[in-house]
């Protein structure tokens, strides 16, 4: 590992230039899939706002894999991570959207009652009275909102103490942000933790595992990482091409292949305990996942989400290659969207429910919203934090090229 003086002074790459047809590709999409989403309301509301569950989580998933990027990145004072440190900046920017997106979610569940949640029915059977009373609309409502706030809040605290930096290095702005950035991890853990329960976990009111919340997040933090590597090789062959690296990009592949094994880790050991321990109010889960045509996407789950990654990361080499790289992370948010689909849609369907236009129109929606918002905030700040101090060491990282 070594360091390679070779450049002396970063020029500022300025804003994204956002090309005219990529910005009509996510408006396209927004309207498209929008028509969709409303079509499958009035056709089959349930699956319609079940999917909107989906993508609500995934996508806000995403903006809280950037979080949660900048927060590790800045509390352990990483100098690599600086030059892709922006881009995590701007999946942040999501949020905002996304607490949005998610309150026309609380009017669609209210609106389908225990079609979706059947904690929300009279014959729930809840014998626990805390939690019933856990489980219940408006404690449900009322402890996302204020989880939405405060990842907003810390989010855009962290995006500030960057971009107040691109008029000048301060290096007491980097330490503000550093000391920041444990208490935004530490706030972090327990509220992901309650929403994920409360959002996904719950749909399977009597089913329970304290391992959940930590597979999910290695599942977000893990196609967090792929969606980065994808549009972080783009920025890299242009506007970026004087300051990022092979290494910067071996680096993030780098943490996408240690969260793969992680992810796996915990799900099996999830999945082991629960069949080993054998009692009925565990396995019914997996149970129910394992029939009626579910056990296809239970497979394909595994093969995206840690076959093709591990495999397809696990020599130094692999991580050379652009082309490759981009194929195994596009098959890593394939096996995340699948993760999602097996997690939610079973709990109200016991035969398989095959992917169709309501779920490709939803995705295409939330798609849209996401490359246009997150397109449109990069276009109005540098594409890297020119001013922070550790960003030249961070332009002349090379690992291995």
């Amino acid at each position: 590992m070594s360091l390679h003086a070779t450049i002396t002074h970063i020029e500022n790459p300025g804003p994204l230039v956002l090309p005219k047809t990529l910005s009509n590709l996510f408006m396209g999409l927004i309207v498209i899939g929008a028509l969709a989403f409303v079509g499958g309301v009035v056709l089959d509301s349930t699956r319609a706002w079940q999917n909107y569950i989906l993508n609500v989580y995934m996508f806000t998933g995403f903006a809280l894999g950037g979080y949660m990027f900048v927060s590790i990145n800045r509390a352990v004072n990483s100098h690599w991570a600086v030059v892709p440190r922006r881009l995590a900046e701007a999946f942040m920017s999501f949020l905002p959207v996304a607490f949005v997106l998610f309150l026309i979610l609380l009017a669609g569940i209210v609106m389908e009652g225990d079609h979706i949640y059947k904690w929300m029915g009279h014959d729930a059977g809840i014998k626990s009275p805390t939690k019933a009373s856990w489980l219940s609309f408006g404690p449900f409502a009322i402890r996302s909102v204020i989880f939405f706030l405060l990842w907003i809040f810390v989010a855009r605290k962290l995006t500030n103490y960057s971009l107040a930096q691109d008029g000048g290095q301060n290096a007491d702005l980097s330490t503000k942000a550093n000391r920041f950035a444990i208490a935004a991890m530490l706030l972090f853990a327990p509220s992901y933790a309650f929403f994920s329960y409360d959002l996904i976990m719950s749909l399977e009111h009597k089913w329970f595992s304290t391992m959940f919340t930590v597979y999910t997040f290695a599942g977000i933090f893990q196609s967090t990482m792929a969606l980065m590597v994808i549009v972080f090789v783009k920025l890299k062959n242009n506007q970026l091409k004087n300051v990022a690296t092979a290494s910067h990009v071996k680096d993030i592949s780098g943490l996408l292949f240690a969260f793969t094994i992680f992810m796996c880790y915990v799900g099996f050991s999830q999945f082991m305990l629960i069949w080993y321990a054998n009692l009925p109010e565990e396995t019914f889960y997996y149970m129910k996942r394992s029939e009626g045509g579910w056990v296809i996407i239970t497979y394909a789950v595994w093969f995206f989400k840690f076959i093709v990654p591990f495999f397809g990361l696990l020599g130094q080499g692999q991580k050379k290659h652009e082309r490759w790289l981009m194929l195994v992370c596009w098959g890593v948010l394939v096996g995340q969207f699948l993760d999602l689909y097996w997690m939610i849609f079973p709990a109200r369907n016991a035969e398989l429910v095959p992917v169709s236009w309501i779920e490709i129109g939803t995705l295409a929606m939330f798609t849209g919203l996401f490359g246009y918002f997150v397109s449109r905030w990069m276009t109005k700040h540098p594409l890297i934090p020119v001013g922070d101090p550790k960003a030249l060491v961070s332009a002349n990282w090379r690992f291995w090229e």
